[in-house]
């Protein structure tokens, strides 16, 4: 009992800051509003604001369902999603691992392994990096090898070093904690039987689904903002944002100057529509931050009536 309330200290004050950061992001970007007053841009920031809160409100399910399956026990998605929406918040937070970190509350307010948490989480970065990088390749068609050319380095260091982390990991706890891996290997072996599959997979193939939906979404809103791009280079670019998330994701801070997300668009369409590029990312970054404390607030409302 004693160990949740300190938790829930920790979180209390992880949020606090989580909050603190979001604000001084808000101020830091450099938002005009003259920009904001056409019309198609107030709706392509609608749109993105309302899919994104849906969005990071049900990313918790394939969480949730590698919980469930890992830990053998019924996570309902009311104690699930209220952790996720409030432990999103925290990405903001510079060093990029607190939103990760903060998932584990589940763990014990579940009264669950931390290592089942964990682990879930581990499996939810891996999918949703899988099927994210499966439709930029898609929708880039040939221009991924130029990217790759570009970008590639970075992202093979970075898959390099991370691959090398989590065999670093799983040696020392096999060393270390030889009969507790055991036994989690011969329990998690067990998420693979028959009658899990269906749940499993659900979990899988999810983030494909939300990636479409996603994409549909970018589509949309780069339509709106870039009218007289034709319709080869809208899904290019659609990819190009996609990919740029992945680089930004496994490159933190990179690079300089002009966002990632810029610059990775911007030379695809080979330096065609810059303005128009950069305005359609500050809306989806706005966009992006409203949805995280909308849902976030969300979150905390549910928790509270289902507590109620």
């Amino acid at each position: 009992m004693q160990i949740k309330k300190i938790i829930k200290i920790i979180g209390n004050i992880v949020m606090i800051a989580a909050v603190i950061f979001v604000i001084k992001k808000l101020l830091g970007m450099d938002i005009r509003l003259s920009n904001l007053r056409n019309g198609k841009v107030i709706v392509s920031l609608g749109i993105c604001f309302v899919f994104q809160t849906m969005i990071i409100i049900f990313s918790c399910y394939p969480w949730m369902t590698f919980a469930r399956v890992l830990s053998g026990r019924s996570i309902p998605f009311s104690a699930a999603m209220p952790v996720y929406t409030q432990s999103n918040l925290y990405k903001y937070i510079p060093g990029n691992v607190f939103q990760y970190v903060g998932r584990n509350q589940l763990a014990a307010e579940m009264e669950i392994s931390h290592v089942d948490v964990a682990c879930a989480t581990v499996m939810d970065i891996f999918f949703c990096l899988l099927w994210t990088a499966v439709l930029s390749v898609l929708l880039l068609g040939g221009r991924i090898v130029e990217l790759f050319r570009q970008y590639g380095k970075g992202l093979l260091i970075a898959a390099i070093v991370g691959t090398a982390v989590i065999i670093a990991v799983v040696v020392l706890s096999r060393l270390k904690f030889r009969e507790r891996f055991r036994k989690y290997i011969s329990r998690y072996a067990k998420a693979f039987d028959k009658e899990k599959r269906p749940m499993l997979l659900s979990g899988v193939f999810y983030y494909l689904f939300q990636n479409v939906v996603s994409a549909a979404m970018y589509f949309a809103c780069l339509t709106l903002i870039i009218p007289n791009a034709n319709v080869k280079d809208l899904a290019m670019l659609t990819g190009a944002f996609m990919f740029a998330w992945i680089i930004g994701f496994v490159t933190p801070g990179a690079p300089g100057g002009i966002g990632i997300r810029e610059s990775v668009m911007i030379f695809v369409c080979g330096g065609i529509h810059p303005d128009k590029i950069v305005l359609f990312v500050l809306i989806m970054r706005i966009g992006s931050i409203g949805a995280d404390i909308a849902a976030f607030i969300i979150g905390k409302v549910y928790a509270s009536k289902i507590s109620k």
